[in-house]
């Protein structure tokens, strides 16, 4: 609804225009353009990037940013960071060019509905930041994330860390029926944040923990399963990445589902332990696919991208195959018949 809103109004389009206008006063060469001869502050430009786009890092997939309320707190803030990043005294080209950057963001406070928009919007952010707090879920486990925020090479403080996540979000669904207790029913048409999430806590709550820990003879912990997919979900973003800048294609799904099971081993071939196992060392890796048995080999999957001849190609494949075994034992009878009659 809000991205509805900001393109009836056209606010970033016209920004957008106002910024290509205001780009043509950078030149070293003066410049008259719509609001006049230059030169305009230099820092105008940047603020008009700035409501545009923030500060240029990739926004984060929905629902974990939210870019159209982003978009418009900045349209909100915008007169409040002109009196900063372009301070007075201001020629008149700049005064015209902040005036018509004041316009454009009014559109904003002119239309009551973004600030109903606005507010259902903060509700729901402010709830869903406060679940994953109580879930402890933070960005790092996002694709492209940074480090993660516990240490998971200590599979024992681990397994606790979760006993304690798995009673905080007891904790917090109790809070949540005391809060909704009065407010909510299930017939009602606007729920609010706290009873969508205990609805979901009540259908997938179950889910969220219970995750086996594997332990040695004397119960210590070595391993914990992960509470999430992510890690998969991860290697295999890397992998389609991977295969698109390898083949070229935008749509990779038959190309993923021909790629034999085996080929995601070979990214164990980042791991030194597991090299060393399988070869000693890279340099003896064409040494160890030498030595592999030619029989296991054919029954195998092969790397190869099906279309519809696919089948009749497997077919003329085999046929010709036993066309060359035939041949070769006629070849061997002729040549022994020959010899016999000759003795």
């Amino acid at each position: 609804m809000l991205g509805n809103l900001l393109r009836q109004h056209k606010v970033q389009g016209d920004l957008r225009g106002l910024l290509r206008e205001l780009r043509q006063y950078q030149r070293p060469s003066p410049f008259s353009g719509r609001f006049g001869p230059g030169p305009i502050h230099e820092d105008l430009p940047a603020l008009v990037l700035w409501i545009l786009e923030g500060e240029g890092h990739k926004a984060l997939l929905f629902p974990f940013s939210l870019p159209h309320l982003q978009f418009l707190q900045r349209c909100q803030q915008a007169p409040r960071k002109a009196q900063c990043w372009v301070p007075p005294p201001r020629n008149p080209s700049t005064r015209r060019a902040i005036a018509k950057l004041t316009r454009l963001v009014n559109r904003i406070e002119r239309d009551t509905r973004f600030a109903t928009v606005e507010a259902g919007l903060e509700r729901g952010w402010q709830a869903f930041c406060e679940l994953r707090d109580v879930l402890q879920l933070t960005n790092a486990e996002l694709p492209n994330g940074g480090p993660p925020a516990h240490q998971t090479a200590l599979p024992a403080l681990e397994a606790r860390r979760l006993q304690m996540i798995e009673q905080a979000a007891k904790d917090y669904q109790a809070e949540l029926r005391e809060r909704t207790a009065n407010t909510d029913t299930d017939e009602s048409t606007h729920r609010s944040p706290a009873c969508i999430i205990l609805t979901y806590f009540e259908r997938y709550g179950k889910h969220l923990f219970g995750h086996p820990a594997r332990r040695d003879e004397d119960g210590t912990i070595l391993a914990v399963v992960e509470r999430t997919n992510n890690v998969p979900e991860h290697f295999f973003g890397a992998e389609k990445r991977k295969l698109r800048r390898r083949l070229g294609r935008a749509h990779l799904g038959r190309d993923l589902e021909d790629q034999p099971a085996q080929a995601a081993l070979a990214a164990n071939l980042q791991h030194p332990e597991y090299v060393r196992v399988v070869c000693g060392s890279l340099d003896n890796l064409a040494t160890a696919f030498a030595a592999l048995d030619e029989q296991a080999l054919e029954r195998t999957t092969p790397l190869s991208r099906n279309n519809r001849d696919s089948a009749l190609l497997r077919r003329v494949r085999t046929l010709v195959k036993n066309d060359a075994k035939s041949q070769s034992g006629d070849d061997k009878g002729g040549t022994i018949g020959a010899a016999t009659t000759e003795i």
